[in-house]
């Protein structure tokens, strides 16, 4: 048997693919691509204005900062450490021995809540008139410059201007609110 002699038969196994007429899938794939391409550009356009919307934002605090702080970009120097007063100051500051009579003055050290007995060594602040153990005191005005009770300034200062003492100047009364540990009088 040849081949040649069998009949043609549509969509067997010698008939040509049949193919309807159909748009090409380059175009239906394309507006796809182009419609996915234009939303991601969109998003990006989007977060770029959310980015530059934030700074600006922080742009506009930074400088009313500025100018709320007297045009001065420097930020001030924090205050000095309390460095509490010189060992010469300490030794200068009075102290007594404890006695009963001083008991309605005196009750107890406000540093280590002990009570006086007859017999303690206790220091007087000057200014404030109030009494600690010596060794409290001491060790308190070593690293702190003022009264562990009322925050008084315990020694007077001399004042750098007129040299008056206590901040009693000719013209004034006020108490300076500046003090210096070298400036103490012993």
């Amino acid at each position: 048997m040849s081949t040649t002699n069998l009949p043609h038969i549509p969509g067997g196994i010698n008939s040509p693919a049949v193919t309807s007429p159909s748009p090409p899938e380059n175009q239906s794939l394309g507006i796809d691509i182009a419609d996915s391409d234009f939303v991601v550009i969109l998003a990006a356009l989007l977060c770029g204005l959310i980015c530059v919307l934030g700074l600006v934002t922080v742009a506009r605090c930074a400088w009313i900062r500025r100018i709320a702080a007297g045009g001065n970009s420097a930020v001030p120097p924090p205050p000095p450490a309390n460095k509490g007063l010189k060992k010469k100051v300490l030794k200068s500051l009075p102290k007594f021995s404890y006695t009963l009579e001083q008991s309605a003055k005196f009750s107890e050290c406000a540093i280590c809540l002990t009570e006086f007995v007859n017999g303690d060594e206790i220091r007087v602040l000057p200014l404030c008139g109030h009494g600690f153990h010596v060794a409290c005191i001491d060790t308190w005005l070593g690293s702190h410059s003022s009264c562990p009770s009322c925050r008084q300034i315990p020694v007077a200062a001399r004042c750098h201007k007129c040299g008056a003492v206590g901040g009693e100047s000719s013209g004034s009364r006020s108490v300076p609110t500046d003090y210096h540990v070298n400036a103490f009088l012993p």
